[in-house]
């Protein structure tokens, strides 16, 4: 992959992408990850990659923590993993034996986080599987991510943060991923921390640079979704660019593309 010529790009040193899909990405593409900055990924269970049977959901963990864990190591990335059912591959019968073995899979300390949870259609099946995740987040002191793809964003971002408030799981340990203008204040205001996924199918590196600028890095993230489907693995390079282009110090712009996540997952002075 080749630059514009003419083109520069501040590193702030380190970057930490709190949300990329490995198996999709080619070896280059991991090179390509770290001459722009990143250090540090999430590697996040997802809803492509397997049947909702909790075989499939088990094939797809193992493939996750033994295989693309390792690949993005050996890389040169310090690689860690949030494992969860998403919302679309919940299976039909047998969601108690996913949870049930879940937990196994925190020895190590590569599990760091449950994700990426959330609703897809926000029926109440979706609903139970979610707090019976995040229940298991807060008996395992885990934080979590959560998201509310599809069409309707707005109405079932709403949605998500009403079923949120009924767990006990603290605000300060959900990244609420997908925030958009639209939603990102109520999510802040709640207590959330605001995921900004820089992908041309949640926001474009403008906005979120226009939305960092405006509501400043409390409680802000930025990820990539870098594997899911047509994603932009310079996105953060980009924006951290902008960012210093638009008058941003280095230290708000180090808070939105690694301090904030790394506090979040529990990686503070690991990730550079």
């Amino acid at each position: 992959m080749q630059l514009s010529p003419g083109l520069t790009w501040f590193n702030p040193a380190c970057v930490f992408d709190p949300r990329i899909h490995p198996a999709a990405l080619t070896d280059q593409d991991l090179e390509t990850l770290q001459i722009f900055g990143v250090r540090a990924v999430l590697a996040v269970a997802d809803a492509s990659a397997h049947p909702p049977t909790p075989e499939g959901i088990f094939a797809h963990f193992d493939e996750l923590l033994g295989k693309q864990l390792p690949r993005l190591e050996r890389s040169g990335l310090r690689a860690y993993a949030a494992l969860g059912v998403h919302p679309r591959v919940l299976p039909h019968r047998g969601l108690g034996q996913v949870l049930e073995a879940l937990p196994s899979y925190f020895k190590g300390g590569k599990v760091i986080a449950l994700g990426q949870l959330g609703l897809s259609k926000g029926d109440e099946r979706e609903e139970e599987a979610l707090l019976e995740q995040l229940a298991l987040a807060q008996q395992f002191n885990r934080p979590a991510i959560v998201s509310a793809p599809g069409l309707e964003k707005e109405r079932l971002t709403r949605r998500l943060l009403a079923v949120l408030q009924r767990t006990e799981l603290s605000p300060q340990r959900i990244l609420v991923d997908g925030a958009v203008g639209r939603t990102v204040r109520t999510i802040r205001e709640l207590g959330y921390v605001a995921g900004l996924t820089l992908h041309p199918d949640h926001l474009s590196v403008e906005k979120a640079v226009a939305l960092v600028r405006s509501l400043g890095p409390e409680r802000l993230v930025l990820d990539t979704a870098a594997g899911d489907g047509a994603s932009d693995i310079l996105a953060l390079g980009r924006a951290a660019h902008r960012l210093a282009k638009a008058g941003l110090s280095t230290k708000v712009i180090r808070r939105v593309t690694e301090d904030n996540a790394a506090a979040l997952f529990g990686v503070r002075g690991e990730a550079s």
